[in-house]
């Protein structure tokens, strides 16, 4: 049960919460582009002060990718157990489609609209204001290390070795990882299962310049053709060689929604056939998410290529996958024609199921937070940390979603509900008690600063704000302590 105090600190210090993630988010941190590395840069270093000023012990591990890793350490009573919460602070390239600046943060409808409002920054906030609160008004029940990966959106590269350092160090008790979105409104829910995935280019190369297709159309090799012909051939193979996989029958419940909810949640677009819940949860799938072809001046092209994108189902081996395709599209090139298929990335799917002891401690804190229990679901999505995280540690994470249903995160206009939000800092204030009766091991804490490596020294702190910062100060709504 949270102390009445606790509560109450969390509540009334809501609004200069939100003001302080309005701060984080107007940091453009969008780790695919080179450009922005030293906002990237920036956003850890703000993580790092604010964790600071609110009592917790930070360090910082870099990958070998080079992105920073910011580690929050919260002290608990002597022997109590260890709680892993993992998230991200890395956000989408903006992309078109904005009604409003991407960076600028705003509420509208009830809603912040920003990049990075779900997708994570929001969630991950959302935590760690529950951790605030517990500092300021009480003694936080269990011994917390968060975990902020600053390369989530491009794979995650070089943080299992993070996470496997980490693992030798410390036994958590539980990971909880936020980084998915809720149901419905007022439904906070947990993942059970997501979907592998292997990015791949695939590249045809025939030789020699672009040519007339009037002159030399029919006596050349196109390479539009060529590259059609082996998508479509990787589709037809690879689907029918996963059709077998199947995921596991979970203990609870599963919600499968239905076509017509998918339907609703393409926004317009075509969708094909029945049983689409289980299509995107389920099955494999191979879509494009870029071509390049087409010669100047309408000359047929030497080249062509296009970027792949495999969900796998959560059972599916990747290194299969990707060693049938590429013999696959070597068996396909026409002679004298160079194909080549490279791996950009890949992520093995995962299944999770908490035990019965953290799913009641879950299901107790989504009652307090939300007034009901969690939903049950499965994702088409991949988490590449979860996998690493539930390998380093030997335990399943909890896939618990704070993000907003139709919350469109990678997409133009994402946005987190205000009242899902403040009802998201809640469920966070009440799982730390019921985490705190469970009994699978004790990290090894981190005392006073003295394990720290790569300490970010060039911070500043993070003044209180009694108003939003920038556009959201005019914010209307202030949050009820009753």
């Amino acid at each position: 049960m949270v102390p009445r105090a606790v509560l109450t600190a969390a509540r009334t210090a809501q609004a200069e919460r939100l003001g302080e993630l309005c701060a984080w988010l107007a940091i453009p941190s969008v780790s695919a582009d080179p450009a922005r590395a030293d906002d990237v840069a920036r956003a850890a270093r703000w993580l790092v002060s604010w964790q600071r000023a609110h009592g917790a012990t930070v360090e910082v591990r870099r990958t070998a990718h080079g992105s920073a890793v910011v580690l929050g350490h919260w002290a608990g009573p002597p022997g109590a157990p260890l709680v892993v919460l993992y998230g991200h602070y890395d956000v989408q390239p903006p992309g078109p489609g904005w009604s409003s600046p991407p960076f600028r943060p705003l509420v509208r409808d009830g809603r912040i609209v920003a990049r990075g409002a779900g997708d994570d920054k929001g969630q991950f906030f959302a935590h760690l204001c529950a951790l605030a609160a517990w500092r300021r008004a009480g003694v936080l029940p269990v011994r917390v290390l968060s975990i902020a990966d600053g390369a989530e959106e491009v794979g995650s590269p070089g943080f299992d070795v993070v996470a496997g350092r980490l693992a030798r160090r410390h036994r958590p008790t539980a990971v909880v990882i936020s980084d998915t979105e809720r149901a419905a409104d007022g439904a906070p829910t947990v993942t059970l299962s997501q979907r592998g995935h292997v990015v791949a280019g695939v590249e045809v190369d025939t030789g020699g310049p672009d040519v007339h297709p009037g002159r030399l159309g029919g006596a050349v090799v196109d390479a539009g053709l060529v590259l059609a012909e082996i998508l479509l051939a990787l589709r037809a193979e690879l689907l029918e060689m996963l059709d077998g996989e199947t995921p596991g029958r979970p203990d609870v419940p599963v919600q499968v929604r239905p076509d017509s909810a998918v339907v609703r949640a393409a926004g317009g677009r075509s969708t094909t056939g029945p049983d689409l819940d289980e299509r995107i949860t389920r099955r494999a799938t191979l879509g494009v998410t870029r071509l390049v072809g087409g010669g100047r001046g309408g000359a047929l092209p030497a080249e062509s290529a296009a970027r792949v994108d495999i969900r796998l189902p959560p059972r599916a081996s990747p290194t299969v996958v990707v060693d049938r395709a590429r013999r696959l599209v070597e068996q396909l090139a026409p002679a004298g024609t160079t194909v080549r298929l490279r791996l950009i990335a890949a992520t093995r799917g995962l299944e999770t199921m908490p035990a019965p002891p953290l799913r009641s401690a879950v299901e107790a804190a989504c009652e307090a937070g939300f007034g009901q229990g969690p939903v049950y679901v499965r994702s088409g999505g991949s988490i590449p940390a979860a996998g690493m995280l539930a390998r380093a540690f030997g335990i399943d994470p909890v896939l618990l979603g704070f993000g907003s249903p139709g919350g469109n995160a990678h997409g133009p206009d994402e946005s987190m509900d205000l009242g899902g939000w403040a009802a998201s800092v809640e469920t966070s204030l009440a799982l730390m008690p019921g985490l705190a009766g469970l009994n699978r091991g004790h990290g090894v804490a981190v005392e006073g600063g003295k394990q720290e490596t790569e300490i970010f020294r060039s911070v500043h702190r993070v003044r209180p704000r009694r108003t939003l910062p920038g556009r959201c100060g005019d914010l209307e709504q202030r949050w009820p302590v009753n």
